[in-house]
């Protein structure tokens, strides 16, 4: 009797499993909690901006990571994309797949065109030179 009560239990905490695992790999519905984490190669990124964009790109939910690149917020149609963005990193766009999303961020190269610096000169004369007559003054005492 005790074999089959621990056969039973192990049976259904496997059954647990995969059901878990079944539920993760279905595409969200509106209403539902979409949540993840922002990474990069330094770790989690505070402070992106993840927005749930419409086909007219509109916004319509968008959350900001914490300090620890973790975000949530609810889905308003599983139809819109994920829009990620962050000033210093490349954004991401992709479509409403999963409820928990893992983002690696790329750091953005910027070029900056060939600019042309002019010296400053370590001496510079000061021609302005002014002097004061007292004498103007004495008549206001």
């Amino acid at each position: 009797m005790r074999k089959n009560k621990l056969i039973l239990s192990v049976l259904l905490l496997l059954s647990q499993a995969a059901l878990n695992i079944i539920i993760a790999q279905v595409r969200p519905v509106p209403g539902d909690m979409i949540s993840g984490i922002v990474i990069s190669d330094r770790g989690g990124l505070s402070m992106v901006t993840v927005t749930e964009r419409d086909a007219a790109d509109r916004i319509v939910a968008h959350a900001v990571t914490d300090f620890e690149g973790k975000f949530y917020f609810k889905l308003v149609d599983s139809k819109d994309r994920i829009v990620i963005n962050h000033v210093d990193y490349e954004t991401v766009d992709i479509p409403v797949g999963q409820a928990y999303l893992r983002i690696k961020m790329k750091l953005k190269v910027t070029h900056y065109p060939d600019s042309t610096a002019f010296p400053i000169p370590l001496r510079e004369a000061a021609g302005a030179v002014d002097t004061i007559d007292m004498s103007l003054f004495e008549y206001f005492i």
